[in-house]
């Protein structure tokens, strides 16, 4: 039999309007790729980062796509698990949150040594210490809830963005164009680190994981996420270009490469604004990690396809602290191969992108499966123009991201595809413990709250 949820597992309550999830969604995806991957990449493939950046934005716009159309119609908690079960087949939605964790602990890492390096700019303190410190911060923001969530993203998000607008603005008068030359250094580099940058573009996916947390999702999330883009890729590309114009790329490979940058254009205290909204930008990014993904572990746990506990709801907080826990507590053991940043942002990259081609055969199932969702959308597509070609590109890039991964650090594509095969593993035991027709039902099905009223829809028509 399956494991009945306690009584303290309940649906969560919407909580944040447009200007809270916009602050959200952009603190998050333009927060760690600028102040820290930027420097270990350029190092090795040069100016041509700027194209790496652009080139990384095409599928990361086909993800805009996916959760602009599947936020309007579905909105639920846990999203990509629900929709990838729900519209292509309960195994691939279920490896997305039996490799979530892999994910979180990974990105948790990478910004966290990113905290440490910035943070060390202002005072000498173990790096170690200093990672530390920032993983209980975030475990236990995460904790108490939402509503604190938002209000601490807001106030680092300002600070971020003033920090970028001060290197960015003076930084474009102190560029060389010679330090654009030669602009490919190194083409194995440059693939790379098109996969490497994918992983910024990934806080896209925040609204999707909270559907049933925001305010009027049907609207709101196609439209943040249009906003949110345009923004999140004009820093981008301003910042590396940047970067890569004022600093020769040889002399590049740091995570605070951009202090670095900022001192050479920039009064002394420069330095300092920009090791500030790094530590602004790091903070943004971990503080929604656990946010998001606590919540698909929570939605997988509903259905039975993960232990029971992690689907209780704290009675005080409203927030799923089983799965938040199991999400920050272990990266306190990981702290030794934080330093890994490029290959654990691959690997990020590589593993979100296949889930969002799963994601994709989704949508262009979406239509057949559930006809009055897709009907009373605020936004959609046109099944055999829009949609096709979003599955067909889906398909492209996620091929041609699993050869460069595959070439460039094969041990990453072979890590993943090895976990997807104790995925499966684990999966069978699951099915053997519960009952096989009614996890099907529940796996393939909304809950009652998501579901759209058949009489209202054809009322509408």
């Amino acid at each position: 039999m399956s494991e009945a949820p306690d009584s303290d597992t309940e649906t969560l309550s919407s909580s944040i309007g447009i200007v809270g999830v916009l602050a959200l969604l952009v603190g998050n995806a333009i927060s760690v790729p600028i102040f820290v991957l930027p420097g270990p990449l350029a190092g090795t493939a040069g100016p041509a980062l700027i194209l790496a950046i652009i080139l990384a934005a095409v599928p990361a716009s086909f993800v805009v796509l996916y959760n602009a159309v599947l936020g309007s119609a579905m909105p639920v908690a846990g999203g990509l698990y629900v929709y990838i079960s729900r519209l292509t087949a309960p195994y691939w939605g279920f490896l997305v949150p039996f490799t979530i964790p892999l994910v979180a602990w990974a990105s948790l890492l990478i910004t966290a040594t990113g905290f440490a390096e910035y943070t060390q700019i202002f005072f000498d303190a173990p790096s170690t210490l200093l990672v530390y410190i920032l993983l209980t911060f975030v475990l236990i923001v995460n904790l108490i809830g939402l509503r604190l969530v938002a209000q601490v993203q807001l106030v680092f998000f300002a600070g971020l963005v003033i920090a970028l607008l001060t290197f960015i603005v003076p930084g474009a008068s102190a560029v060389d164009t010679a330090n654009y030359a030669p602009f490919f250094p190194d083409y194995g580099a440059f693939g790379l680190a098109v996969v490497a940058l994918f992983y910024p573009f990934l806080g896209f996916g925040l609204l999707v994981e909270l559907g049933e947390e925001i305010d009027n999702p049907g609207r709101t999330i196609p439209l943040v996420l249009g906003l949110g883009i345009g923004i999140v890729a004009l820093f981008y590309v301003a910042l590396i270009a940047v970067l890569v114009g004022v600093v020769p790329y040889t002399q590049l490979g740091s995570e605070a490469d951009l202090a670095l940058a900022a001192s050479r254009f920039l009064p002394w205290w420069g330095e300092y604004i920009v090791a500030a909204g790094a530590v602004f930008a790091v903070v943004t990014t971990v503080n929604t990690t656990l946010l998001v993904f606590s919540r698909t572990l929570m939605r997988a746990s509903r259905d039975g396809i993960l232990p029971a506990s992690l689907s209780r709801i704290h009675p005080r907080f409203d927030t799923p602290y089983y799965a938040v826990a199991v999400l920050g507590v272990p990266p306190f053991l990981l702290v030794p191969i934080a330093g890994e940043i490029v290959g654990l942002s691959v690997f990020i990259g590589l593993a979100s992108l296949t889930a969002y081609f799963f994601c994709a055969i989704g949508l262009w199932n979406l239509p057949r499966e559930f006809p009055n969702h897709y009907a009373n959308a605020p936004f959609r597509l046109r099944r055999y123009r829009g949609l096709l070609a979003a599955v067909v590109g889906g398909a492209f890039a996620t091929g041609t991201f699993w050869i460069v991964t595959l070439l460039q650090q094969p041990i990453v594509g072979v890590v993943l595809i090895g976990w997807f095969v104790v995925a499966y593993g684990y999966y069978r035991y699951r099915l053997s413990k519960t009952d096989l027709v009614e996890t099907y039902r529940t796996m393939t099905t909304l809950d009652r709250h998501e579901q759209v009223d058949e009489d209202a829809s054809e009322s509408d028509d």
